[in-house]
């Protein structure tokens, strides 16, 4: 490849690259003109003509169905409410209900509970005080005898039971065993043990020793 003259290959990329392009720059800048063409004298028109429609023919009435009918229609349910629900419900409340829960609450507290609360200080209160101080110091005498019954049968049982068991123990069991032991027990192990050496050896003499 020439490359001696490089200003002249630039130039010819340029060249080919302005062809390429230049086709595709024109419709892009067409299509962006004629955007603002169709905005200008379509879309806004139009837009604001929808907007004036809507406002006065959409927003304007319902402010004045608002204002003028659903508005004072509302506010006179509301007077009929008040005057044929609210008005007597409050009128029972202050002047019926009230006064009757008073007077119950009077009747109730001058029969049940003053007597009741007069009842547990002077009657209730003290005799269940003093029951539960009886109870309280029965509780630990009871637990202060009951150790002393179980100290007492534990020195019966030991000096009843335990102790000629010990002795017995120490004086004749202890004794028999240990005679047993080393004049019983002892020769017959040694005994067991010459046999099965004896036994291994007729075993070995007649049949081989083990594989």
């Amino acid at each position: 490849m020439n490359t001696e003259n490089p200003g002249c290959l630039t130039g010819v990329a340029r060249a080919v690259a302005l062809v390429v392009v230049l086709p595709f720059r024109l419709l892009w800048d067409a299509l962006v003109w004629c955007g603002r063409q169709l905005w200008r004298w379509i879309l806004a028109p139009v837009g604001r003509a929808l907007g004036w429609l809507v406002h006065h023919l959409l927003v304007l009435p319902l402010r004045w169905l608002w204002e003028w009918v659903l508005l004072p229609v509302l506010k006179a349910l509301w007077w009929v409410v008040d005057l044929l629900v609210v008005t007597p419900l409050r009128w029972l409340w202050e002047w019926v209900l009230v006064p009757v829960a008073k007077a119950l609450w009077w009747v109730v507290d001058l029969l049940v509970v003053t007597p009741l609360s007069w009842l547990w200080r002077y009657v209730l209160g003290p005799v269940l005080r003093v029951v539960g101080a009886a109870l309280a110091r029965a509780w630990r005498v009871a637990g202060e005898i009951s150790r002393a019954v179980g100290r007492a049968l534990r020195w019966v049982l030991w000096n009843a039971i335990g102790r000629p068991l010990a002795w017995a123990y120490r004086t004749v069991l202890a004794p028999v065993g240990r005679w047993l032991r080393r004049y019983v027990w002892e020769p017959v192990a040694t005994v067991a043990r010459a046999v099965r050496a004896a036994a291994r050896e007729v075993r070995t003499a007649l049949f081989g020793g083990p594989r």
